[in-house]
């Protein structure tokens, strides 16, 4: 296996040709009705995924595993193309869903959910293995939660572990999660040679700064909460709760957003353009793949928002707002 870009690369081209164009969201978008949408995605590349949702009496439930089977099966691919130091790099990039799947763990926990309601909500393509997620899932609190994920020595397990023990002192989830960001990013700023994954990750901690910024708006922000690596100091990063993004029209666009629904969508929007930025840049390194695997991300994260609406029979015009179409 290479341990260099390049063969990899290529194949991931090869893979980024399959993934739904326009033309197939807006045929997915156009659908009359859920058994419509289901037609749609047989007659794609998700075809093989799509056995048991296409079954009688299958529901959400089973859409959401075709979906977590497609997008598992993706990942897994590409890491499968690499080795060494590149395939350290494509670990770091697959464990932001394991940084997401434990933000998850710990709010479904914290709320009482449930094992089976947790487990829906995971994103089966981080580095995580599922076993060990879903024992943590099962787990009675989130001191349980840490015991569970420190079984195999995955590099966030001492992070989350930190995450619980401030949250135990505060009480807020919020410094949970950011321990969790501090973690993953120190660990993924480490693991990370490639110079155009530095500048990404850089601007995702930038951005992870202004959405923790936004969310405090009208208060002082809580120094211990400035997660390092990015382009921004302490000083910056304290100035963002006076809504000086330092003449980042990215992070201007996070502090200005009338609701933090609608930061996240600028966030996500800044993001999508950091990773298209990169593999133009980057067509030797991290770039392609990194750009890729954002464009999966949203395709499954699409479908799933289109599959909701057309079994709850929501209006088309109401599903494309909230897919952004």
């Amino acid at each position: 296996m290479p341990d260099d870009y390049s063969y990899i690369n290529t194949r991931v081209r090869v893979m980024r040709t399959k993934l739904l164009d326009g033309r197939a969201l807006d045929a997915a978008l156009a659908s009359g009705s859920y058994q419509e949408f289901l037609r749609v995605l047989t007659e794609t590349d998700l075809a093989p995924n799509m056995r048991e949702a296409t079954g009688e009496g299958a529901g959400l439930p089973e859409l959401d595993r075709a979906l977590s089977q497609n997008l598992f099966a993706t990942t897994q691919r590409v890491l499968g193309f690499a080795d060494g130091d590149a395939k350290r790099e494509i670990e770091t990039l697959l464990m932001k869903w394991d940084l997401t799947n434990l933000k998850t763990l710990a709010r479904g926990i914290v709320s009482g959910r449930g094992a089976e309601t947790i487990g829906q909500n995971l994103i089966p393509g981080g580095t995580l293995k599922p076993s060990v997620l879903q024992t943590a899932s099962q787990a009675s609190d989130l001191a349980g939660a840490a015991t569970a994920l420190s079984v195999g020595g995955h590099p966030l397990a001492k992070a989350f572990r930190n995450a619980v023990n401030a949250y135990t002192s505060t009480g807020r989830l919020l410094d949970l999660e950011v321990m969790l960001d501090q973690g993953y990013y120190r660990y993924a700023i480490q693991a990370t040679r490639d110079s155009s994954l530095r500048r990404y990750l850089s601007r995702e901690i930038d951005i992870t700064n202004a959405l923790i910024a936004r969310s405090s708006r009208g208060g002082a922000l809580d120094p211990n909460l400035f997660v390092a690596g990015g382009s921004l100091d302490a000083a910056a990063y304290g100035r963002l709760a006076t809504g000086d993004a330092g003449g980042n029209p990215d992070l201007t666009a996070i502090l200005e957003a009338p609701s933090i629904e609608e930061a996240e969508v600028a966030a996500r929007s800044a993001l999508d353009k950091a990773a298209r930025n990169s593999a133009v840049a980057d067509v030797e390194g991290v770039g392609i793949i990194l750009d890729f695997l954002r464009r999966k991300e949203m395709e499954i994260a699409k479908l799933r928002l289109i599959g909701r609406g057309k079994y709850y029979e929501l209006p088309a015009d109401q599903i494309r707002k909230e897919v952004g179409a």
